[in-house]
């Protein structure tokens, strides 16, 4: 009676459930009207502030010819051949792939130095122009030596546990390596699955592009909707944002391969502490939870809807991604009433697009690739 009735109340009252509902009653009755309590939360109303017009900065950045070999080097190294260099006089150069072993000794006593494990690692030397990178520190070293170095990182390095401090390692070198670069021709170009070397310059170019293309619009986008949020007021149910953290931590052991019974388990696998684990997850969640609801409600306000031809595109894709025709996809998408689902998430991007396109964009100064890439890393 309770289901029978539950929903078409809901729907009579314009009330949008995000839980199922917990149903109370005393008892029933012959010959008397059956009463319940339905208890519920519902969809949060919010607050929302400006949502056009908002001010942010838009990076520039156009990947070079040089950019483009740069990646292919990159390529290059993973059909390298490595020869190990036998003479005992040889020095690390650059472009040397060198092994050593490396520990940190600045934050324990040289008693305690002794008792520290070294760690393995590789590098091919004099890739990077950092200055607080290990490479200019072992060139010259041969293998068998150890030295003490010292590195001092900048307040934006991205591991922030080490940003601005002055660490201190013991690095021993194991073995010195030459690196042997495939030539750059059509048989390299072949074997790293591009028809010829003119292919691998032009998909190479396009990848870097759509990098530089996504990662700027991504930052400009997450900049406008952090900015609505601020001025926009939520009162977010529990069970909404402990929801979001169940979905994201199921997404998240789907992406790496694990699957356990609880955050805890999970966290516990992974060395890391379930508390702190746990607090990111809710703040993720809630981050989450805001977007969708801030973009829903400009969506609303803006009377957006989803076009026929774009829901196609959508169910086209699918079917080209997945392998399968479209018949199966449309049935899946039936079978599961998935189609609300999906039109919902164009709707999010049809919001996002329409505060991008009305905000008071600046283009910033252009920057280079490795100088896009480094203050994204930081």
């Amino acid at each position: 009676l309770a289901k029978s009735t539950f929903y078409d109340a809901v729907i009579k009252q314009d009330l949008h459930p995000i839980i199922e509902p917990k149903i109370e009653f005393t008892s029933i009755r012959r010959e008397e009207p059956f009463k319940y309590k339905a208890t519920f939360e519902v969809m949060p109303t919010i607050e929302i502030g400006q949502y056009t017009g908002i001010e942010s900065e838009e990076k520039v950045c156009t990947a070079t010819d040089d950019d483009v070999y740069s990646e292919i080097e990159t390529i290059k190294e993973k059909f390298a051949d490595i020869k190990k260099i036998e003479n005992p006089e040889s020095t690390v150069e650059n472009g040397h792939l060198a092994r050593f072993k490396l520990k940190r000794i600045d934050d324990v006593s040289e008693e305690e130095a002794e008792n520290v494990q070294f760690k393995d690692y590789s590098i091919i030397v004099g890739k990077s122009i950092d200055e607080f990178t290990l490479d200019k520190h072992i060139l010259g070293m041969k293998s068998g030596e150890e030295k003490t170095i010292s590195i001092k990182y900048p307040e934006t390095y991205y591991m922030k546990e080490l940003a601005g401090q002055e660490i201190t390692y013991l690095v021993r070198i194991t073995e010195i390596d030459e690196v042997i670069l495939p030539p750059l021709d059509d048989e390299f170009a072949i074997k790293a699955d591009y028809e010829s070397v003119e292919d691998m310059k032009t998909k190479v170019r396009d990848y870097l592009e759509k990098f530089l293309k996504d990662r700027i619009s991504s930052e400009v986008r997450n900049d406008l909707i952090n900015k609505i949020i601020e001025k926009t007021k939520f009162d977010i149910p529990e069970s909404m944002i402990l929801s979001e953290m169940y979905s994201i931590f199921q997404k998240i052991q789907q992406r790496i391969g694990y699957n356990t019974d609880s955050i805890e388990q999970f966290a516990a696998l992974m060395g890391i502490d379930p508390a702190e684990y746990r607090m990111k997850l809710r703040e993720d969640a809630v981050k989450s939870v805001k977007n969708t609801l801030v973009l829903s409600e400009i969506a609303k306000k803006e009377e957006l809807k989803v076009e026929e031809e774009k829901y196609r595109e959508i169910v086209n894709s699918i079917s080209a991604q997945s392998g399968k025709t479209l018949k199966e996809i449309e049935d899946t998408i039936e079978k599961n009433q998935s189609r609300p689902s999906i039109e919902n998430d164009l709707l999010l991007g049809y919001a996002m697009d329409l505060v991008y396109n009305k905000a008071n964009i600046k283009k910033l100064p252009p920057v280079s690739f490795e100088e896009f890439v480094k203050n994204k890393m930081s």
